[in-house]
């Protein structure tokens, strides 16, 4: 987890380097004056109106930065789909095995046999139940405590790339709020500068363009963040709730009385 947050780290001062260095180069007056002048920069669309990608560009500096947090949005919300299939969490053939036993009215559990018919699958209920069977015939107590620290861990593991998802639906709107702030400043500030431009849209339409275009940016990029992140949070309550169910059953059987108590 560290390793990615600092990869998207990197990736965004980068990206961010290379912005400067855009806005620092040499820029023609003429040019300069055409960008100043916003509506009529770039090539309009076929009825006249600036395409998408001629929006984005006027957004400015900022728009970096909200580049970057799609990105993040995108990367994750894969993650968190691939990572929280069912079949990663509860594989069908182990959730089968471990019923079976469960199921089962006569004997004591036979611990190394359920451990070496799930030991290849190196998943959450494979670790919780793993915990559990350590403890095999001991007090329920003792075993309960144990599969419910591996599963609080497991669980841990479950949710932590859902918190990016909810802190870039927190933070891309305050992105916006920073270029809205930003694009009025420079619109402001072309009113100081130039006494003509109080009653020359086209002199403020930069700063406007920039003011409004990173709001909506930031807003698009969060509200499907915030939809991916309940999402993604309700699939593993759901899986939770499954897993203490399967778990339930186990201890109950691994529990019962026997002459003979095991130490794994």
């Amino acid at each position: 987890m560290q390793k990615r947050l600092l990869a998207f780290c990197l990736m965004g001062l980068v990206i961010m380097g290379a912005a400067m260095a855009q806005d620092a180069a040499p820029v023609d007056p003429d040019a300069a004056d055409a960008l100043m002048g916003g509506a009529l920069t770039f090539a309009p669309a076929d009825d006249g109106s600036p395409s998408i990608l001629e929006l984005l560009q006027r957004g400015g500096v900022l728009m970096y930065p909200l580049y970057l947090a799609s990105f993040i949005m995108a990367a994750f919300g894969i993650e968190r789909a691939f990572s929280l299939q069912r079949r990663r969490i509860l594989p069908p053939d182990v959730v089968a095995r471990i019923r079976e036993v469960s199921a089962q009215s006569q004997g004591p559990v036979d611990v190394h046999k359920l451990l070496e018919d799930i030991v290849h699958s190196d998943t959450p209920i494979v670790r919780i139940v793993r915990a559990g069977l350590r403890k095999a015939y001991r007090p329920a107590v003792e075993i309960e405590k144990a599969i419910e620290d591996a599963g609080a861990k497991e669980v841990a593991k479950m949710r932590r790339n859902c918190k990016v998802l909810s802190i870039t639906a927190s933070v891309s709107p305050l992105l916006g709020l920073l270029g809205t702030v930003v694009g009025m400043i420079k619109a402001f500030m072309t009113v100081a500068s130039q006494e003509a431009a109080l009653g020359r849209t086209e002199l403020l339409a930069s700063g406007i363009y920039q003011a409004l275009v990173t709001t909506a940016t930031g807003l698009c990029i969060a509200i499907p963040a915030l939809v991916l992140y309940h999402i993604f949070i309700d699939k593993v309550e759901r899986l939770v709730i499954e897993m203490d169910d399967i778990t339930l059953d186990l201890v109950e059987r691994m529990s019962t009385p026997s002459d003979m108590v095991k130490e794994h």
